[in-house]
C-alpha cells in the first residue's frame, strides 16, 4: 500500500452525519454525544481559548457546552455540519460567565463600598483577582452557597433544593460568606498603594 492509502486508510470518515448523531442524542442515545465530541472538540476547544484568551477553565467550558448540547439536542435546526450551532452555543455560555463575573464585580464593589468605576478595566481586573483571592479563603460550602446566590442568581429556597439543606443553612452560610467575604476585601484594600 502508498503512503498515501496508508494515511487515508488511518483517517476515518465519519460513517454517521452531524444531524443523525444529534437526533439520535435528542432520543437519549448518550453514546452520539460521545462522537460529536471526538469529531469537535479541537474546533471547539480552539475557538473558546481564543475568545477567552486561553483562560485556565476552556476545557471546562468545552464541556459545559457539550452538556448543553445533549440538553438542547431537540431544538437543532437539521444543518449538515453542527460546528457553528455548537460555537453559538459556547458562545452563549461565554456572554453568561462574562455578566455572572460582572455582577459579581458588582457584588464586591457594594460589600467594599468603593467607589471604583466598573467600566474601568484595571479596577474590574483588580476586583477579580481580590474576589477569586477572598474566595479561596472560604470554605467550600460558603463559597459553593456564596456563588449560586451571587452568581448564578438563584433564590434561597432554590439552593437549599438544590444542596438539600435546610433553608435556615443557606442564609447562615449566605450572611458568614458575605461578611468574610467583605473583611477579607476590607484587608486587601487596606493594601493599595
Amino acid at each position: 500500500m502508498s503512503s498515501r492509502g496508508k494515511h487515508a486508510a488511518g483517517r476515518r470518515a465519519p460513517t454517521t452525519s452531524d444531524p443523525e448523531l444529534i437526533r439520535q442524542l435528542a432520543a437519549g442515545q448518550v453514546g452520539a454525544l460521545g462522537e460529536l465530541y471526538d469529531r469537535h472538540r479541537t474546533a471547539l476547544r480552539s475557538f473558546i481559548g481564543r475568545a477567552t484568551n486561553d483562560a485556565h477553565d476552556v476545557d471546562d467550558l468545552v464541556h459545559a457546552t457539550f452538556l448543553a448540547v445533549a440538553e438542547s439536542a431537540q431544538r437543532y435546526d437539521g444543518r449538515d455540519s453542527c460546528r457553528p450551532w455548537l460555537i453559538g452555543i459556547a458562545a452563549q455560555l461565554l456572554r453568561r460567565r462574562r455578566r455572572a463575573l460582572g455582577r459579581f464585580v458588582s457584588v464586591l464593589t457594594a460589600l467594599r463600598g468603593s467607589s471604583r468605576s466598573a467600566s474601568d478595566p484595571r479596577s474590574v481586573l483588580q476586583a477579580r483577582s481580590e474576589v477569586e483571592r477572598a474566595l479561596a479563603g472560604l470554605s467550600e460550602a460558603k463559597r459553593i452557597t456564596l456563588l449560586m446566590a451571587e452568581v448564578e442568581g438563584l433564590s434561597c429556597e432554590e439552593i437549599a433544593r438544590a444542596l438539600e439543606i435546610p433553608i435556615g443553612t443557606v442564609w447562615t452560610r449566605l450572611h458568614s460568606a458575605r461578611r468574610e467575604l467583605r473583611q477579607a476585601v476590607d484587608i486587601e484594600g487596606a493594601r493599595e498603594p
